[in-house]
């Protein structure tokens, strides 16, 4: 036998041994709560995905896997319905987080409060509230929360969904929403995206992060913008026209939304705006250093 295909054997079968180690290293965790419909739900997970699923009973249950040596405090289900609920998982080590997994399945009308460290995290058809605190992983929401709450550093953030009130921030993700009735969003360096519902109320603030925004408006909608040197590219409707008020501070203003020109700044530096809009088109309110400002018809 040569010696390259006896170092072939040897691979083989510490890959094997590995996989089997690893599927040996693994533990299931469930447990079930009887809780009231409105349940307050803290959870810390130390895993690699976590899923909160809103569904019609009035019941926690956690499901999922995670790494051996992991602490888990699950509490103990009681005799009645609980009002509060907190839950912890600590993996071991970094490898020990990816490998782990939970699903929680709350009453729809739940408040969950989830903190984590790398994990996705997705969260669907929950009516209460929700707090996401995630540093480098991801957040995902599927539904209409009437309070929402999402932070990621370094990950993204969607919300597919319309809550009635939402804060989001991210320091480097992108974040992306379908609006509301009262919204605001903040990054540093990521993207803002707005597009596909309307908005009664919304603040958009980033630093260098583009913002793009393509939300219907209700009547009497407040709207406000600001960047430092992030682009912002707006498209408003032309049958229901805001008030419009932009201003830069060195950069240029572009509209080809109205037929009225932007007014260079004092000294031919910045450019301003100012656009009356009908009496319930609502107000839109644009501020930017260096950042370049659009404004399009929709």
């Amino acid at each position: 036998m040569t010696r390259a295909r006896v170092q072939r054997i040897v691979v083989v079968l510490i890959a094997v041994v590995t996989s089997a180690t690893s599927l040996h290293a693994q533990q299931k965790v469930h447990t079930a709560y009887a809780t009231t419909p409105d349940v307050s739900v803290r959870l810390f997970a130390s895993v690699g995905t976590v899923q909160v699923v809103g569904w019609d009973k009035d019941s926690v249950v956690v499901s999922g896997i995670v790494a051996s040596g992991s602490q888990v405090s699950l509490g103990t289900p009681g005799a009645g319905p609980t009002r509060g609920l907190k839950l912890f998982v600590e993996s071991p080590t970094e490898q020990a987080v990816r490998e782990g997994s939970l699903t929680v399945r709350v009453p729809r009308g739940a408040r969950v409060w989830l903190k984590t460290g790398s994990s996705d995290v997705t969260a669907s058809e929950v009516t209460g509230g929700l707090d996401l605190n995630v540093v480098g992983g991801s957040i995902t929401v599927h539904g209409s929360p009437r309070e929402l709450r999402a932070e990621s550093m370094d990950g993204a953030v969607t919300i597919d969904g319309t809550p009635s009130w939402m804060r989001v921030k991210t320091a480097t993700g992108d974040i992306a929403l379908r609006g509301g009735e009262d919204i605001g969003a903040s990054t540093i360096s990521g993207t803002i995206d707005a597009r596909g519902g309307e908005v009664e109320r919304v603040k958009l603030e980033s630093t260098t992060g583009a913002i793009r925004f393509a939300l219907g408006l209700t009547r009497g909608a407040s709207v406000e913008m600001e960047t430092h040197s992030g682009p912002i590219d707006v498209q408003l409707s032309r049958k229901m026209p805001p008030e419009v008020d932009a201003a830069t501070v060195t950069a240029t203003i572009e509209n080809a939304w109205s037929k009225i020109p932007p007014v260079p700044g004092r000294e031919g530096r910045g450019m301003s705006l100012a656009i009356g809009g009908g009496q319930m088109g609502g107000r839109v309110v644009l501020r930017s250093f260096k950042g370049k400002i659009t404004l399009r018809g929709m």
